[in-house]
């Protein structure tokens, strides 16, 4: 099979979307964000946050191979797709992706992705009384995780443009 698809993974705000859709753009093709995909799939429930809460964790991760599944039968043009920032921990998912296309982890420092999460307040998945700890030990694991079983591995610099990061990243795919 012809791989036609780039899977964009990394920590919480290390640019999948964003980025993604500037690659997309310059590429010629277009970009889906997998939380879309399984959140049209979560009926009744009025966010991802909600449903995850209220299902767990392993019922949302059911939810993003399902929505990546059917939308990978159905589309038949190459694109980017954004994963979410666990999407490491969802075999199924990174198994499915390694079928269908390349994986690329956005490697982004841990210092530049904690402030980036900080700045709305210590999100629901950090422990409020040792943000950068969790955090910390948060990022050792995923690091790792990405760092195995992604295809590329791209360490995006800091760059206070965004369309400087993206062109950084242009080039090296």
């Amino acid at each position: 099979m012809m791989k036609e698809y780039l899977f964009f993974c990394g920590i919480k705000h290390c640019g999948k979307t964003t980025l993604g859709k500037i690659i997309a753009d310059m590429m010629g093709c277009k970009c889906i964000d997998n939380d879309d995909l399984a959140y049209a799939l979560m009926e009744g429930y009025p966010s991802i946050r909600t449903f995850f809460r209220e299902q767990g964790k392993q019922a949302f991760m059911e939810k993003e191979v399902e929505g990546l599944r059917l939308f990978l039968q159905e589309n038949k043009e190459p694109c980017i797709v954004s994963l979410g920032g666990g999407a490491c921990d969802n075999e199924p998912l990174m198994e499915l992706i390694k079928y269908y296309g390349k994986s690329v982890y956005l490697k982004v420092s841990e210092q530049v992705l904690l402030k980036r999460i900080l700045v709305d307040g210590v999100p629901p998945f950090l422990d409020v009384s040792d943000p950068k700890g969790s955090f910390s030990r948060l990022y050792a694991i995923r690091n790792e995780c990405y760092g195995k079983k992604c295809d590329i591995v791209v360490n995006l610099p800091d760059y206070p443009d965004v369309q400087d990061t993206a062109r950084y990243l242009f080039a090296r795919l």
